[in-house]
């Protein structure tokens, strides 16, 4: 039976950019995104920049600073 979830699961990469405090996104197979804390910005995803923040955190990765009042 085919799989009707409509989920996948894509290789992604994460890193925090110190300099433009953004974090990229390297989607296997579509590319390279950014996304910031910003809601201003077209590239501004507060939520998921602080969700992604903390998943840097929690690999002992360079991260933004992480606001709680987010979650």
């Amino acid at each position: 039976m085919a799989d009707r979830s409509g989920k996948t699961y894509p290789k992604i990469g994460v890193w925090y950019d110190v300099e433009n405090d953004d974090i990229h996104l390297s989607i296997d197979g579509q590319g390279l995104s950014t996304v910031n804390a910003h809601s201003a910005s077209v590239r501004g995803k507060p939520h998921l920049f602080n969700k992604l923040a903390k998943a840097l955190r929690e690999s002992g990765k360079p991260h933004p600073t992480i606001i709680d009042e987010l979650d």
